[in-house]
């Protein structure tokens, strides 16, 4: 009876440790997938894609800033396995890495600040948007 429970007790705590890894990495990607949809409009205009819409680009920098300090306590170190698109150096390096979500808030309330026309978007939005290229460089698995 004694070896029931305990064998009982040993599958919850593993399904606990479990959930609460894929929950992680589940709010990482989707508060990856929020601040990478902030991106695309402003990148859009950026490249001659759409024109610019200060509006749009403001509620982007709104969405950036906001989400960007919720990733750093997306990182524990029981998530390093499982389904994601980050590299170990996130977690090797995270005196680095998670400091970078900071400049990247930082950056995008700045920026939010500065922009009020298509000139100053096309100076301070650049400064957003490099955040995330020398993050991902670093700290992401190459996509397929």
């Amino acid at each position: 009876m004694l070896r029931i429970v305990a064998t009982v007790a040993a599958v919850a705590v593993g399904a606990t440790i479990a959930y609460a890894q894929s929950a992680a990495i589940g709010q990482r990607k989707d508060v990856m997938k929020s601040i990478g949809g902030a991106m695309k409009d402003p990148g859009g205009m950026m490249k001659g894609e759409a024109p610019f819409d200060l509006a749009k680009v403001q509620a982007s920098l709104k969405t950036i800033a906001t989400n960007a300090p919720k990733m750093k306590d997306l990182f524990p170190d029981d998530s390093k396995a499982g389904d994601h698109g980050a590299l170990p150096a996130a977690w090797e390096k995270k005196a680095d890495f998670l400091p970078r979500f900071d400049k990247l808030a930082a950056d995008a309330t700045a920026a939010a600040a500065a922009i009020k026309d298509e000139a100053s978007f096309k100076t301070e939005w650049p400064k957003v948007g490099g955040n995330c290229g020398s993050c991902h460089k670093e700290y992401r698995k190459p996509q397929q």
